[in-house]
């Protein structure tokens, strides 16, 4: 098996007026960022993976779903290339094509491809489904110990606290962020965010 990139939606930039309203809230798709770690059997479907993720990390998501579709083709049940397909879609804000191919991930995997769960509670949290946001994440921090998943998985979980306006666990989740992922990818952003969206829910209650 040969090792190869894929998408990891783990950093995406959310920015609210209000924990109230997501549905304006603009994607910055520079925090995506490529890491290895999943393998393809096939290695042509592994370099249709790779090229894919080139066009997508370029703002080409048509392109680069082409891409990810011929690698399905030769390797149908891989779960990278899925969530590659969910990432992409979300970037696109067809959030129900997002749902579709993050959950299709997640099933093949059986419930351990957490990338593709992670993503979820974030797509969730912008269609404001967020009972299954903090469903899925809390599925994730009970079935992980990888650092880079859980740090992610936490602020999902702590957005969709915070659109179902239970700001008290919202703050539970950040204390534990401040508290043990310090350093990790994009966290200082998302203290700082999840900071400024507290102070706004809390004017809410």
């Amino acid at each position: 098996m040969m090792l190869h990139k894929l998408l990891l939606f783990t950093l995406l930039i959310i920015s609210l007026n209000s924990c109230k309203d997501a549905k304006n809230s603009p994607i910055n798709a520079e925090q995506n960022k490529s890491i290895p770690g999943d393998y393809f059997e096939n290695n042509s479907a592994g370099d249709l993976n790779d090229q894919g993720i080139t066009f997508s990390q370029n703002g080409d998501y048509k392109k680069g779903n082409e891409f990810f579709l011929k690698a399905l083709e030769l390797e149908p049940n891989n779960p990278t290339t899925l969530s590659n397909l969910g990432l992409n879609s979300h970037l696109e804000r067809d959030y129900d094509s997002a749902v579709k191919y993050y959950r299709e991930s997640y099933q093949i995997s059986d419930s351990t491809y957490h990338i593709a769960a992670i993503n979820l509670g974030l797509t969730y949290f912008y269609r404001k489904e967020f009972d299954q946001g903090i469903s899925i994440t809390n599925y994730v921090i009970e079935n992980t110990d990888d650092i880079d998943i859980l740090s992610t998985a936490y602020v999902h979980r702590a957005l969709n606290y915070l659109g179902n306006d239970q700001c008290e666990k919202a703050q539970t989740d950040l204390n534990y962020i401040i508290a043990n992922f310090q350093g990790i990818g994009n966290t200082a952003y998302h203290i700082k965010d999840l900071t400024r969206k507290l102070k706004t829910c809390e004017l809410y209650q």
